[in-house]
Parts: structure tokens; sequence; C-alpha cells
């Protein structure tokens, strides 16, 4: 399958390529055939609907791109992966983001549990992702002024996206609740273990939940095969 796009030169060394109605797991696999025709791993930064590019003097084959590009079919892929994240829900700003959205606490976590999620890139930070698209209630604009410090492993929205942030950072999002343990960790190989393409649940969990799993992960236990959602 072949989809329209445009190519934009950054900078000598960045050139971002904006593709129409691709879906995010197959913008991961026209990441890969991009390093196929750099011949090497390129940095290559997914977000959205668009592709951006690190590579020295990378902006002086554009035409080759734009050729390889248009001639590229990106097959059929697979069922992604699914990942059931468990959230304890009492985050700093729950209270005030329900008062303004005119709805109680539960009908907010209830709301943000209530569908599937794919994940549709990453940026702002390393290993935070960006996760769409949010039920239309929910949808917010960002904090007119950012919180100075967002802890590590915030499950937080905007717009029209939830994000998990993966370390401590200032940020602009409505914090709702925390995960029991760490998406990233840049010694791990890949350091996150989610990725683009991939399907997000969310489910509410207790303090005590919430504590047993905390102190799991702190222990080297690996959670990741608990997290798959059965289909």
């Amino acid at each position: 399958m072949k989809h329209k796009f445009n190519i934009y030169a950054m900078g000598q060394d960045t050139v971002t390529v904006e593709f129409d109605g691709v879906k995010p797991i197959q913008l991961k696999r026209i990441a890969s055939h991009l390093k196929r025709f750099f011949d090497r791993e390129i940095d290559v930064l997914a977000l959205n609907q668009s592709l951006t590019l690190f590579e020295k003097n990378c902006t002086a084959r554009l035409d080759e791109l734009h050729t390889f590009l248009s001639t590229l079919e990106v097959e059929e892929v697979l069922t992604p992966k699914c990942w059931e994240l468990p959230v304890k829900y009492e985050g700093i700003d729950l209270d005030i983001l329900a008062e303004k959205l005119k709805m109680t606490t539960e009908e907010l976590i209830a709301l943000h549990q209530s569908r599937t999620y794919t994940i549709e890139g990453f940026g702002f930070l390393p290993g935070f992702f960006y996760i769409g698209s949010l039920p239309k209630a929910l949808q917010i604009p960002r904090k007119s002024t950012p919180a100075l410090r967002v802890p590590k492993r915030s499950v937080a929205i905007a717009g029209t996206q939830t994000g998990i942030y993966p370390i401590e950072s200032s940020g602009g999002w409505y914090v709702l609740g925390e995960l029991a343990f760490d998406l990233f960790d840049p010694i791990e190989d890949p350091p996150v273990a989610v990725d683009i393409g991939d399907e997000v649940r969310f489910k509410a969990i207790g303090s005590a939940e919430f504590e047993q799993m905390r102190a799991q992960h702190l222990k080297g236990i690996q959670l990741q095969e608990r997290l798959l959602c059965s289909r």
C-alpha cells in the first residue's frame, strides 16, 4: 500500500516526512524501510503521521528519498501488541480536571479506561510516548501555566492524547495517576518495551495492588507478560 506524503528539509542534517492517512504501526514499518534506504541505522523520530530523520547531509538526497518513498509498498502489518497498564488514579490534577470537565472523578476515571488506545509516537522526553485518541469528553487544552514538577511515571492527558512521563520533568499536561513501574530504562535494549502502533488499555488499581506491583518491580521481577492484554 502506498501513501501520499510531503518532504521538508529542516536543516542540512534533518528531514521531516509528513504522511496522509498512515496508521502508527505502518509508520513504524516505513521507518524501518528508511533505515534500509540509508543502508545503516539512523535516528528517526516518529510522531502522529510524520517521520523526522536525523542524518548527516541527508537533505542532499531529497530527490532520491522522494523517489524511494514514492515507489515504496508498505506490506500489511500483523496485529499489534496490546498492553494493559495498571494505574493508581490519585493524580495531583484529578479533582480539578473533573471539575473543569463537569464530571465526577469516578466518571473521569471510567471514561479514561473506556477504550483501547494506540501509541502514536515518541517525543518531548526520552521514553515519553503519545497515546491517542481520548474520548471527546476528556479532550482539554494543555495547562496555561505548566507545572514545574511532574513526577516520574505520571499518567497525564492534554489535547487528544495521554502521555506517561518517563522521568520527573516540568509539564503542562493534567496528571490523572501513576504507574507502579517504569516503562523506560535507558540501560535496556530497547529502552522502552512498548512501540509505535502498539495498543494500550488503562486499568484502575487500588493502593494495595499498586504497592505490590511497585515492590515486585523494584526487586527486578519482569511484569511485561502480565501486562499483555487478553484478546
